[in-house]
């Protein structure tokens, strides 16, 4: 297990790099160990078609392009975990909906929003980033509720109340039955360990500025788990002594690479020296694939 940062600035040929080690791995042994580029929802298929259209593959069995909810649906295929039903966000609003009327008595705001236009919608946003931040409803409980007594603003304190008791139900409506997609995460997280598949895996993860700490959950059980976990971020320099100054350039990328350096070392995964990337190198890279296009 082993974790490298590939860093440059825009522009670099990080994502180029990546791609080309991938291939390269695929031309000596087009069935080698798994191979998986991690990368945002909006890049997969974008990324998929450079990988599938260099003529001198011939087989890409053992590379897979996945996205966090992917990769979750692979796993959880492998592992056990998919027999919940999904939700989509229709009935996600739905459901916010019957618990909104079912407890409208309880609300002290919230009842008077429910029929404005957008509003079951909004909360619908509200509650997937609350799952993101993994904040459960036992921490709105106690830890928001400390927070909130500090304050004065009588307003927030109620529509604060409103939200836990929605949330609270939320999560009991789901539980064991239903599936959304940021459950898909934490499921994904208990049984990457489990996965035959991850185990023998290269992960190459790209296009990511930040994690929310739900998928740093993820990545930090990839580390781990596989045999070499391939970091690439707009950066100009490496961050493991401590994180970025609030005003530098590249911060949100310098705080990532610190987390997950932070990661590594407690988990006492070597971290292999940086590949920094530069825009000459860039140049050299695009006259080498020049013969490939």
């Amino acid at each position: 297990m082993s974790l490298q940062f590939v860093l440059g600035r825009s522009g670099s040929g990080k994502t180029t790099w990546m791609l080309q080690e991938i291939r390269n791995k695929l031309e000596v042994n087009p069935g080698c160990d798994p191979l998986i580029y991690l990368v945002p929802d909006q890049m997969t298929f974008t990324s998929e078609y450079k990988l599938v259209s260099s003529p001198t593959l011939q087989g890409m069995m053992s590379a897979q392009v996945f996205s966090f909810t992917r990769l979750a649906w692979r796993v959880l295929q492998e592992t056990g975990g998919m027999s919940r039903t999904h939700l989509t966000s229709v009935g996600l609003n739905m459901m916010i909906t019957k618990i909104i009327e079912e407890k409208k008595d309880e609300l002290k705001i919230f009842q008077r929003s429910a029929s404005k236009t957008g509003f079951v919608s909004s909360m619908e946003e509200m509650l997937v980033e609350l799952k993101r931040y993994c904040i459960s409803p036992e921490d709105m409980k106690t830890k928001v509720k400390e927070q909130l007594e500090q304050e004065d603003d009588q307003s927030l304190k109620d529509k604060m109340h409103d939200l836990e008791i929605i949330y609270e139900e939320f999560e009991k409506a789901l539980f064991g039955k239903f599936i959304d997609s940021e459950d898909y995460l934490t499921l994904l997280t208990e049984k990457i360990s489990q996965s035959r598949y991850l185990q023998q895996a290269e992960i190459y993860i790209d296009g990511f500025y930040s994690l929310t700490p739900q998928e740093l959950l993820v990545v930090n059980e990839l580390i781990k788990t596989c045999k070499k976990v391939t970091v690439a971020l707009t950066l100009d320099q490496p961050f493991r002594q401590g994180p970025p100054t609030d005003f530098y350039l590249f911060g949100m990328s310098a705080r990532l690479y610190h987390q997950l350096y932070q990661l590594a070392v407690q988990t006492n995964v070597e971290v292999e020296n940086d590949y920094v990337l530069h825009t000459v190198q860039r140049f050299k890279q695009q006259a080498s694939l020049a013969h490939l296009e």
